[in-house]
């Protein structure tokens, strides 16, 4: 491996994924980026998947196999950290998977600025369920360059998208200045990380030229799980965006941040009546009123003419009766 190119250390998870991290580790062995580290922390899975990553790091030098108990991703993905001794970190979770310049592109720009350590570079995301062949690309306002991290976060929470965790690639002298990931989140605590991070970028590079792959694993998945436990800590994690920002000068960042407490009842509604009052609350202290801050995306015309929340009544009645017929 060429020593004079940054190494990139690939963070990775794993929690009963054996289906899938096979393809996992072969999509991080095809990177045509050479000089690359993966490093995999199993978080106490009760299927063969770690037997199968340990099976490959007796054949790649480059491939590191640790174990803890059942504690978490976001503790995974710490413990991973601390034995990481790249330049720079690529997280991505055991079933999804990249586009094989996905790596090399973005560090190309990368050593285009020089490694500024103040750059974090994004990349375009499609979902997919069995193949790539047949992802779908989710296109989005984001998908391009920004001047400052703080311009893709308004841009982001005010309907613009949202960025993947396996779609960054980040020095890891921002991930140390932004902290660890947060271990008592049950939910979000991808959208709470990057916050962190991405806040204190002086630029946020787009690489048009790569892909990343979201796999969609049906109910099992935890971003699928309706729980009030699952809501109270997305709410938690939105009071921590606010914590995030604090003291940040940006005309568009209070709407931003009430947008996202929109995001979160027109989500629930009409359940957890509690969470969705404390998110109202937040609403108000922002300085917005949640009946008339006008919905992001298509039906903010329509917020403008009967108010939020009478759209946020019409879309829940919608899917009941469309979940009627399916």
């Amino acid at each position: 491996m060429p020593n004079n190119r940054p190494l990139v250390s690939i963070l990775m998870p794993l929690y009963n994924a054996e289906p899938f991290i096979m393809a996992t580790l072969e999509n991080c062995l095809a990177q045509t980026y050479p000089h690359i580290e993966i490093i995999v922390v199993d978080d106490g899975s009760t299927d063969n998947g770690l037997e199968i990553a340990q099976e490959y790091a007796t054949k790649h030098e480059n491939i590191s196999v640790y174990t803890q108990p059942n504690s978490g991703a976001p503790r995974a993905r710490n413990h991973a950290f601390e034995k990481a001794k790249g330049m720079y970190i690529q997280y991505l979770d055991a079933d999804d998977l990249m586009s094989k310049n996905k790596i090399a592109s973005q560090m190309a720009l990368a050593q285009k600025y020089d490694y500024d350590p103040a750059l974090m570079f994004s990349s375009k995301f499609s979902y997919f369920t069995d193949t790539i062949e047949d992802a779908v690309y989710f296109k989005q306002r984001i998908d391009h360059s920004y001047e400052g991290g703080v311009e893709w976060l308004v841009d982001a929470w005010s309907g613009g998208g949202f960025g993947v965790v396996m779609g960054w690639l980040t020095h890891r002298r921002l991930i140390e200045k932004a902290g660890e990931w947060n271990e008592s989140l049950k939910k979000n605590q991808d959208g709470e990380f990057f916050s962190r991070v991405v806040v204190q970028a002086e630029r946020v590079v787009m690489s048009d030229d790569t892909m990343v792959y979201y796999r969609r694993t049906g109910s099992t998945s935890v971003s699928s799980q309706f729980k009030e436990s699952a809501a109270a800590s997305t709410l938690q994690s939105l009071k921590l965006y606010e914590e995030n920002v604090k003291g940040i000068e940006h005309p568009g960042l209070q709407k931003a941040l009430a947008y996202n407490y929109l995001g979160f009842i027109t989500n629930y509604y009409p359940h957890f009546p509690h969470l969705l009052k404390e998110a109202d609350e937040h609403i108000k202290r922002l300085g917005f009123n949640f009946r008339t801050l006008e919905t992001p995306g298509k039906l903010g015309i329509l917020a403008k003419v009967i108010g939020s929340d009478n759209v946020i009544r019409m879309r829940y009645w919608m899917k009941r009766v469309k979940s009627r017929f399916h």
